[in-house]
């Protein structure tokens, strides 16, 4: 769905080796998606350095899927696939706000209710000596 990653953390090696963000176009990646499940796939890891950041770079344009404008964006992305009836697991799910956006998808059986969010720290101290981003909200945890 997307490649690199715009962050600079202090600890990671990803902007360097895969560069900056680079968003796939939202119809050929529910292209492909509808292929796999054409072919029998029955469940979808969506995954990339910076899931909740798909989008980001192209400001969320509109693409388009069977002739439907669709929004570049991570929620768009999972209310689409979710049409497909098969399994949608998310990876490397960081805490923006509009992830919790997905939550009402996996309460309705939608997605599957499992997210694969890498933690570094829960300090605001620490994490900003990491340069890490920092979110505020309901899907960010506890401090």
């Amino acid at each position: 769905m997307s490649e690199g990653c715009n962050h600079r953390c202090t600890f990671c090696i990803i902007p360097s080796m895969r560069g900056d963000l680079v968003s796939r176009p939202i119809g050929e990646v529910l292209a492909e998606a509808k292929r796999l499940a054409d072919a029998g796939v029955k469940e979808l890891l969506v995954i990339s350095q910076d899931t909740s950041a798909y989008g980001v770079d192209v400001k969320h344009r509109t693409g388009f899927h069977n002739g439907m404008p669709v929004k570049t964006s991570m929620v768009s992305l999972c209310e689409e696939l979710a049409k497909l009836g098969i399994w949608v697991r998310l990876h490397y799910v960081y805490p923006y706000p509009h992830v919790d956006d997905v939550i009402p998808l996996m309460a309705e059986g939608k997605i599957l209710p499992y997210l694969d969010i890498p933690l570094q720290h829960a300090s605001p101290r620490i994490l900003k000596l990491m340069k890490r981003p920092r979110f505020c909200g309901p899907s960010a945890g506890a401090h």
